[in-house]
């Protein structure tokens, strides 16, 4: 029950924010479409975009204005709300739509070979922390189970979906082992997350004075770095042998956590990785790699669009990681919501149209989905060899 109202939370939350950041964007798309009537110099008599006649010297009268350069403006929000939110979701959806035509295909489909990319050096990353496990599987095999994690990851409602489908294919495949496979997923989780943030911090420290001066942007920095403690504290107390029983009844009351047993295993195969060091160098170095092409993935699309940031591409290998590290947060479904509102607050600081910029994060998404769609082929292939609960061991 409350796995279900946690879900519908996150739902709650991603509809919210997405409601709210669409009606900014379609207003300001409609001011822009409407900005031919702020250029009359009486009450218009024709109506563009499907308006009455009546509707646009309404407009005119209302919220015709003089900007702070003296040149004359529509401000919608002059506007009771009854009136400006047919009229913002009449005209905005089509002005919108055509930020999303302007991407080169070519450049969309060079994005989504990046994202391709991703999940190549995602599948070596896995069969490199498998191998720690003494869980052996071919490549093409390692590379099946993940394109169908991923797939599970993007149409499951809730960010875990995959990562447990991926523990039970290989729990099945290696003898059920399956809080060893369980930490193989935790690892690569971590590894992912760790890199990221690095990348956020030097960044954020090689730029400090753009990312400090700017109150929006201050926070974002404050919440990264807040992730960033949270996620090493967590893992160095994971690695750290004998600190349950350091901490007054914290052992008692792990004890009495379902399946206690499953959950030791776990973090003991998790604490075998500090016994290979160079496999996690190997990880952490392939992990740049995954965070970079992502990051390239989304440089193509908005060369497709046609962005052009103040900075160059300085502003997206600065923005994205720091987009990248608050939307980590299971705060809303798969970062819906949050993550267009960061791009829209981000790029919005170096010139980009906010139209353009969830168009930039969307296209991203649809990039990524392309290769979750990948993962329906395997899952329709090989669903058959996913076990039946009932036949998983006791520790399952």
């Amino acid at each position: 029950m409350k796995n279900q109202l946690g879900l519908l939370l996150r739902v709650v939350v991603s509809v919210g924010i997405l409601a709210y950041l669409f009606n900014n964007i379609l207003q300001d798309e409609t001011e822009t479409a409407l900005q031919p009537l702020a250029a009359a110099t009486a009450p218009p008599v024709a109506a563009p975009h499907g308006l009455t006649a009546p509707q646009a010297r309404r407009i005119y009268t209302a919220c015709r204005e003089l900007d702070p350069e003296g040149r004359p403006v529509i401000n919608l929000s002059k506007l009771p709300r009854r009136e400006r939110l047919p009229l913002v979701w009449k005209i905005g959806p089509g002005q919108l739509r055509q930020s999303f035509q302007k991407v080169s295909l070519g450049w969309f489909v060079l994005g989504v070979a990046c994202m391709g990319l991703v999940c190549y050096c995602g599948v070596v990353r896995w069969q490199w922390i498998l191998g720690v496990q003494g869980l052996r599987l071919p490549f093409w095999r390692t590379a099946s189970i993940f394109f169908v994690g991923l797939f599970f990851n993007a149409f499951m409602l809730g960010s875990t979906g995959g990562d447990v489908i991926k523990a039970w294919y290989v729990a099945h495949e290696t003898h059920h082992k399956k809080a060893e496979a369980v930490a193989t997923v935790v690892v690569d989780r971590v590894i992912g997350l760790l890199v990221l943030f690095v990348i956020a911090l030097i960044m954020m420290a090689a730029f400090y004075h753009r990312v400090f001066d700017d109150v929006k942007l201050r926070w974002f920095a404050v919440i990264t770095l807040a992730v960033v403690v949270v996620t090493v504290g967590g893992t160095a107390l994971t690695f750290w042998r004998g600190f349950a029983d350091r901490v007054f009844g914290l052992r008692g009351w792990l004890q009495k956590l379902p399946k206690y047993d499953t959950l030791r295993r776990m973090v003991e195969a998790c604490r075998v990785y500090a016994r290979h060091p160079v496999v996690l160098g190997q990880t952490a170095l392939i992990t740049v790699g995954v965070h970079l092409f992502s990051m390239l993935a989304i440089v193509c699309i908005g060369n497709g669009l046609g962005v052009r940031c103040a900075h160059g591409l300085v502003d997206y290998f600065l923005y994205l990681p720091i987009i990248n590290s608050v939307t980590a947060i299971p705060i809303s479904i798969s970062g819906f919501g949050v993550r267009e509102g960061m791009y829209s607050v981000m790029f919005g600081q170096v010139g980009v149209a906010a139209s353009l910029a969830v168009a930039m994060s969307l296209l991203g998404y649809l990039a990524t989905l392309f290769w979750s769609l990948v993962g329906a082929g395997f899952y329709l292939t090989h669903r058959k060899e996913l076990p039946p609960a009932g036949t998983m061991p006791p520790d399952a």
